[in-house]
């Protein structure tokens, strides 16, 4: 008799992998680009504006094969073709965040990330978000054409080639390796190699279908490919030393020979993230659920507060942005608009421009002091030195008509950090100014191969055309009557534009230009120099004669004449009860609060909700102010 065979159990049906109920991949896609986008758009539009003023495409070969002369140039032309588009901001951060969720995707599925753990995918994107929110002053030293956009999509080619490798088999995959390195480093520099070692990663930790082991050829394939390429690319570039061959394209920004390591710290948070990930993306699905619960909230709030802590959201940074887009518009009534919801103790071209703002307005005796004129130096987060040759001077030369000056620096800072459409206007101007129309149309011309500042290439074009209207137009009006009437030549600012501006303009005498003179008094007025003042002073007087003399000017004559009593001022009319009154009772607090045992800053604060918008306050007190 046969034996019967016991009755099977039925099969247990297969757990289905826990997750957040509910919890999808794209939600934290939509989170991300929600916060990313109030990042970009909300708190640093002035600041994307600004990004694609101090960069540059031309639609030329000539751009083209500058770029391409180096490694890293593809990413670079397309990134810089592309950080034109921060003219709108909006427009700019939406591609840009478009790019981070097209990385974000892929990662996912190169390293078999899945829906448990799809949030360890935002830690490279959150490291290239940091990149472009945390440069601060390094805006204005950046030597990567196109830096904004060209790393993200460097880092979208390199995660498109692994995920497109990973699905090769065989020996096929070896040339993959060797076509991609061999062919990606010249359009991606450093990124090429990157992909290598993640494609030969991925390789490697992937089990042989026959047999079950891992196979650590790829691995050595690989190294040998990252050892040999760049030195056989080498040979064809002239423009890369030998030492930068195996790291060139990988930003670097360097301190006196050393690293800025928080400014470089995205870039290894991001290599050093995408290689764990490729070490480590098939083994997390043995790892149980409860750990990858707590790991999507800890990684979602540890992005959340990087981003936050990074972002450079210093509000002088900001308010220099803005006042400068205004100046550089003529738009001198906005300019004072920024200087009066100033929040805090403005840096020295915050104060500078307010001043010339109030020069192209006709009031600076009347309201210099109105604002406050302090100083603070420019926040920084390491080492960086700014200077003001660098982010304004050649704006602020071209304003003053010094024009030998701003073309100076607007040439040898493209030829340091590379030319941009702010250093194009600016040279196109100052031509313009000083009748050299064929060297301005040459600037204009490639004004006009921009994308969006055609029509102010046009618009200048004309002056160009037309050389009478310069004359007829507001904008070129103060410049030209200061260019005409200063000394123009070349000596040294020693990188100090703010104090060579102060001591030229407060040592020069002109009387045949009544704005070139008020200038000159109001330079000596900041300079706080009795003996440069009064010269200035009474020339002043004559050729405004019968005019209302300024208050900020009487308040500086009483001054003066109350403190050195060379300059009989009895018979001056000055105003009884905005002068002699409000002196005396500065005086008389003074005296009060010394008594008391308050020193000198001490007495400032207490005077200046009073007397801060005088020339009295600006002179006892406001001191210390340094150039940079």
């Amino acid at each position: 008799m046969k034996k019967k065979n016991p009755p099977t159990r039925p099969e247990a049906p297969k757990k289905h992998k826990r997750t957040i109920p509910g919890w999808k991949p794209w939600m934290e896609a939509i989170l991300f680009a929600l916060f990313a986008g109030w990042i970009l758009i909300g708190m640093n539009s002035d600041y994307l504006f600004t990004v694609q003023e101090r960069s540059l495409f031309l639609s030329n070969p000539i751009f083209w094969n500058d770029l391409m002369a180096t490694p890293h140039g593809f990413v670079r032309w397309i990134g810089s073709y592309l950080t034109q588009f921060f003219y709108y901001p909006a427009i700019g951060s939406c591609l840009l965040i478009l790019i981070w969720l097209g990385i974000y995707s892929i990662t996912i599925k190169t390293f078999n990330l899945g829906k448990r753990w799809s949030h360890l995918a935002l830690i490279p994107v959150t490291a290239m978000l940091c990149s472009v929110i945390g440069l601060g002053y390094w805006m204005y030293n950046m030597k990567v054409p196109g830096y904004w956009f060209s790393e993200s999509i460097a880092l979208l080619f390199v995660m498109l080639g692994t995920w497109a490798g990973k699905h090769i088999r065989g020996y096929w995959r070896y040339l993959w390796l060797g076509v991609w390195t061999v062919v990606g480093y010249p359009l991606m520099g450093w990124y090429a190699l990157f992909g290598a070692l993640l494609t030969a990663i991925v390789y490697t930790t992937k089990k042989e279908e026959k047999g079950g082991k891992h196979s650590y050829t790829p691995l050595v394939y690989a190294a040998a490919l990252i050892g040999v390429v760049p030195l056989l690319w080498y040979q064809h570039y002239t423009q890369m030393r030998i030492e930068d061959a195996w790291v060139f394209g990988f930003p670097r920004f360097v301190l006196k020979e050393s690293l800025s390591w928080i400014t470089n710290a995205p870039f290894f948070v991001m290599a050093a993230s995408c290689i764990a990930l490729a070490l480590c993306g098939n083994l997390l699905e043995k790892v149980k659920e409860k750990w990858s619960i707590l790991a999507r909230v800890v990684v979602i709030a540890g992005c959340a507060l990087t981003i936050w802590v990074t972002n450079f959201d210093d509000y002088n940074y900001q308010a220099e942005m803005r006042m400068y887009r205004h100046a550089e518009e003529s738009n001198w009534k906005e300019v004072l608009t920024e200087a009066r919801e100033w929040k805090d103790t403005p840096t020295r071209q915050m104060v500078i421009l307010k001043n010339l703002a109030l020069m192209n307005l006709g009031q600076m005796g009347n309201q210099m002091f109105h604002y406050d004129n302090g100083s603070r130096l420019p926040h920084k987060r390491d080492e960086l030195v700014v200077h003001l040759v660098h982010t304004a001077a050649p704006l602020l030369y071209y304003c003053h008509g010094k024009l030998n000056f701003a073309t100076r620096w607007a040439i040898e800072n493209g030829v340091e950090y590379g030319f941009d459409v702010n250093t194009l206007k600016i040279l196109a101007r100052c031509a313009l100014v000083s009748g050299e129309y064929d060297v301005a149309r040459k600037y204009v011309n490639l004004l006009k191969q921009t994308t969006f500042h055609r029509e102010e290439g046009e618009r200048l074009e004309e002056f160009c055309n037309y050389p009478g209207k310069i004359a007829q137009a507001n904008e070129f009006k103060t410049v030209k009557e200061l260019h005409k009437h200063i000394n123009e030549d070349l000596d040294s600012d020693n990188g100090l534009c703010e104090m060579y501006l102060l001591h030229y303009f407060s040592n020069t005498m002109n009387i045949d230009s009544r704005l070139l003179q008020e200038v000159t008094l109001n330079y000596a007025l900041i300079s706080k120099n009795i003996q440069l003042f009064w010269p200035r002073f009474f020339q002043y007087a004559n050729l405004h004669n019968g005019s209302e003399m300024p208050i900020h000017y009487q308040e500086a004559a009483y001054l003066y004449g109350n403190l050195e009593k060379t300059v009989q001022i009895d018979r001056m009319p000055f105003d009884k009860q905005k002068i002699k009154d409000r002196y005396v009772q500065f005086n008389s607090i003074i005296q009060y609060n010394l008594k008391k045992g308050l020193n000198e800053q001490e007495i400032g604060e207490v005077l200046k909700p009073t007397f801060g918008d005088t020339f009295w306050w600006f002179y006892y007190f406001c001191n210390n102010v340094g150039s940079y």
